[in-house]
Order: C-alpha cells, then sequence, then structure tokens
C-alpha cells in the first residue's frame, strides 16, 4: 500500500483497522479530444502529472470529471484506464455514487474490482432524502461492498445536507474511512470532529467560497480532495498535509494566501469549466466541456491568465509547461 494511504487504528486491536485518507487527492477533468470523444491518452497523462509532482492520490468521476455526462461505458473504461496507469504510482479513489442504491453498489462493485484504492459516495442528488433514507443509503452500499469507501457532503448540488449526527453513525462502519465535507458549514466540521471525537478522518473541498480549508486542519483534519491541485499539486499538496507541528501551519497560510486568488478563479464557474480553461493554457489538451456546460467566459479568462500568471504558471519553465510540453 502506498506510503500516503496507511493502516492506522483507531484502537489497538487489529479488527479496528482503517486506510487512513490523507493529504491531497485532486480530481481528474476528463478529457476530450476536437470531436468530443474521451481523450485516453491524454488521462494518462494526467495521472502521470500527479504521481510526479507530490499529489496523495487522485480522484476520478466526480463533478470535476462531468461524471454525470459520461455514458457508462465511458465511465468503466476511464476507470480502468486511470487505474491502469496508476499502478504502483498513485492511489486511486472512485467517485462511485448514483441515484438509487441498487446502482451505486454496482459501482462500488466495478471500482473494488477494477483495483480501485476507495470508493467517494455523494449523497443523492434531487430526490433529498430525509436522514434516516441517507443513513441507510450509505451504509447499504457499506455493507454490501468490502472498499475503503468516504463520504461526500456536498449539499449544494445535490439538495440536502448529511448532518454531522448522520456522519458520525456512519463512521462506526468499518469500512467508512473518512467525510469530505463541501458546504458552506464550518459548524458542521466541527460538530463532526466533536461527535466522532476527532477520530474519524475529515478533509474537505477547496472552494474559497466555502473557507473550509482553515477550519478543517485547524480541527485535526487530514487534507482535502480538491480542484486547483489539478492545476496546482505540489502546492495544494503544501496547504493539505496534516498537522505535525507549527511549520506546517504556517507553511498552509503562505500557500493558502497566496494561491487564493487561484483558488478563487477556480469556482468563478461551474467547475470543471474554468479548471479545463486553465490546463489547455499550459499545454495539457483536455478540451472543452460537454454541452450544456461551455466554455469559460472572456472575462473570466481574462482574469485567470493574469492570476496564473502573476503566480508563474504560464511561464516556459513552469513545471507544468514542462511536463505537458514533452508529452
Amino acid at each position: 500500500m502506498s506510503r500516503i494511504i496507511k493502516l492506522i487504528s483507531q484502537e489497538p486491536t487489529p479488527s479496528d483497522m482503517k486506510y487512513n485518507v490523507e493529504g491531497s487527492w485532486p480530481a481528474l477533468v476528463t478529457p476530450f479530444n476536437d470531436s468530443g470523444e474521451v481523450n485516453y491518452e491524454m488521462l494518462r497523462c494526467l495521472v502521470g502529472f500527479h504521481a510526479e509532482n507530490h499529489s496523495t492520490g487522485v480522484l476520478l468521476m466526480g463533478s470535476t470529471g462531468e461524471a454525470i455526462m459520461l455514458t457508462p461505458d465511458e465511465r468503466k473504461k476511464i476507470i480502468d484506464s486511470v487505474i491502469d496507469e496508476a499502478n504502483g504510482k498513485i492511489p486511486v479513489m472512485v467517485g462511485v455514487a448514483a441515484m438509487t442504491t441498487k446502482q451505486t453498489i454496482e459501482n462500488a462493485k466495478y471500482a473494488k474490482a477494477a483495483g480501485a484504492d476507495a470508493g467517494l459516495i455523494v449523497q443523492p442528488p434531487y430526490i433529498k432524502p430525509k436522514q434516516s433514507s441517507l443513513y441507510h443509503y450509505f451504509k447499504d452500499i457499506a455493507d454490501a461492498v468490502d472498499l475503503p469507501l468516504v463520504i461526500y457532503n456536498n449539499p449544494e448540488r445535490c439538495g440536502v445536507n448529511v448532518e454531522p449526527e448522520t456522519i458520525a453513525r456512519l463512521a462506526q462502519h468499518e469500512n467508512f474511512v473518512a467525510i469530505k465535507e463541501a458546504g458552506p458549514n464550518p459548524y458542521g466540521v466541527m460538530r463532526t470532529v466533536e461527535l466522532t471525537r476527532g477520530k474519524f478522518n475529515v478533509l474537505c473541498c477547496d472552494c474559497a467560497f466555502y473557507a473550509l480549508i482553515p477550519v478543517v486542519m485547524s480541527s485535526g483534519g487530514k487534507g482535502t480532495s480538491n480542484v486547483t491541485g489539478s492545476l496546482c499539486p505540489r502546492e495544494i499538496a503544501v496547504i493539505s498535509k496534516p498537522w505535525d507541528g507549527y511549520d506546517d501551519v504556517l507553511n498552509m497560510r503562505e500557500y493558502l494566501y497566496r494561491y487564493l486568488p487561484l483558488i478563487r478563479m477556480m469556482y468563478s464557474e461551474t467547475n470543471p469549466v474554468p479548471l479545463k480553461w486553465a490546463l489547455n493554457q499550459v499545454g495539457a489538451e483536455v478540451g472543452k466541456p460537454r454541452k450544456p456546460l461551455m466554455e469559460l467566459s472572456e472575462g473570466n479568462q481574462k482574469t485567470m491568465r493574469q492570476t496564473m500568471e502573476r503566480l508563474g504558471i504560464l511561464a516556459e519553465d513552469s513545471y507544468q509547461r514542462e511536463y505537458f510540453g514533452k508529452k
């Protein structure tokens, strides 16, 4: 197992051991060619980029990957391609959620069989289940598939919050290893830490408007599953490092505020629209988003370019341009 997904024990007995998911897990975009088909060669290239530039692992089949707009065959081939490329280089977490419990279980079983290191499950969108239904949705999946699972709480996209009390109940299941928080509720993070007594790994998204990173990391959080790290993996890895001492605090603060303008721009339009535009500028030919998503607006293109220039990302010798320029 990778040095960055380690086995730890919440209690000093082997039966209580869980995977320790920590650090920076950038979400991969799904690259498309000019005809709108998946560019599997570039997808493999993106995996290598993260393996070489300090990302803890990679996440696929999330909103950044436009998973909801992929066909079932595309989803399976993407999972297979990424896990094949990542083998021995970097861990892979696969988004497996679907509208129904049955389909989510099928997705999780496929991810496990393909060799995924972990699965990510968001609450079902649109249907807005009550908390008891959410609890059984997550628990039924964990009971059915022996795979480390991360709960993904994204109330803005899904229309319902997974409350801390529900998370705390689920945290007792051996297959749930972490929670990724992605909503404008810092208190919810604190309440989750309180209820789980700090024994359940908490990660968060990097949306600047939610301001979760300082709260999560100062509460003993373990890192981020992020968008900005897809472009700047080295820097977001510093921000996402669990705190072992005060130097980690200072480093996180320095890098967070230096890169805050870029993080903010990544959420200036619907994810992954800004990220795809930015990756194209450094030579990663990931193409356009699938419709109905459109390309980044001209005004935001200008601001994004200025932000990237100030951070040196567009310089000829930036590690991003050097890597993708060789491909």
